[in-house]
């Protein structure tokens, strides 16, 4: 997904972040079950100068009201401590100047991570070996701008979406450095805030921009224009999610939450949702007509 936005330094000027926090993410190790573990589990967090952490959050056996000064996110009375495990810097890429705004890690790599920097460039980096080819994605010719937010397809990991600060999206293949679909005129321009798959449909994106427009897309009706906009207007999202889909389910629910801090529940088209094709063959049929 986008991550989670925060402001805060772990730890700065202790070898951990030297500047400010753009995204965290939970890190999925096994990617055969991504179910949260409750005595230890590893986050990774990424700041706006390209260094990503990666941190172990493991329980505190013996509980102390007093806290710690040196366990770090040990509160009085706190039951779990961040532990620094790992860190790599995407400044090893040739991007002395760049600023990083995001990133997601690999599906069948969890040591591969793909970052968004303001050069209109997704960064390939591993925490573990040299990367191969590509090492960052970019179209030709495109001018710098942020990439504000990245998504793996849930179905088919060598495909992901980037969004862009010039309101431009794209679908990219892992093996080339190229766009294979850029959409351009969508937002007219607004800045793209937020851009998902579905995790239940492999042909069904989401994209908010920065004018609060909700664009709901599935490739296997068309590619040309979302099948739905909706509009808050004046009204903030900061976050959308889908709802857990329910087996034989014709329509998929997003949840919205606003900076009032309300929430809004609303149904998709039901022709998204097409049962009579499983999801790989619907992005297989939908790729064939472009690559």
């Amino acid at each position: 997904s986008s991550g989670i936005n925060a402001e805060w330094p772990l730890r700065r000027g202790s070898g951990a972040h030297y500047s400010k926090i753009v995204c965290i993410q939970y890190l999925v190790l096994d990617r055969f079950s991504d179910k949260l573990h409750t005595t230890s589990f590893q986050i990774a967090s990424l700041d706006e100068n390209g260094r990503i952490v990666v941190w172990v959050v493991t329980s505190v056996p013996d509980l102390t009201l007093s806290g710690s000064p040196t366990d770090l996110g040990l509160r009085p009375g706190g039951k779990f401590k961040l532990v620094q495990s790992a860190s790599i810097s995407t400044m090893d890429q040739d991007l002395t100047d760049a600023r990083t705004f995001t990133f997601y890690q690999q599906v069948t790599d969890p040591n591969l991570f793909y970052v968004g920097t303001d050069q209109g460039r997704v960064v390939k980096v591993s925490r573990t070996k040299n990367v191969t080819h590509p090492g960052f994605y970019m179209e030709a010719g495109a001018l710098p701008c942020f990439i504000a937010s990245l998504d793996c397809n849930k179905f088919n990991w060598k495909y992901f979406l980037a969004g862009s600060s010039e309101g431009v999206f794209y679908l990219y293949y892992v093996s080339m450095p190229q766009p294979v679909v850029t959409w351009a005129r969508t937002t007219q321009g607004r800045p793209i805030r937020a851009i998902e798959w579905s995790k239940f449909s492999s042909t069904v994106f989401y994209v908010l921009d920065s004018a609060n427009k909700f664009y709901f897309w599935d490739l296997s009706i068309r590619d040309s224009t979302p099948l739905v906009i909706e509009s808050f207007g004046e009204k903030c999202v900061m976050s959308f999610t889908e709802l857990v889909s329910v087996v034989g389910a014709e329509t998929t629910i997003v949840v919205f939450g606003f900076k009032d801090g309300s929430i809004e529940a609303h149904r998709m088209k039901a022709e998204a949702m097409n049962t009579k094709e499983d999801n790989i063959t619907k992005l297989e049929r939908y790729l064939s007509t472009i690559l």
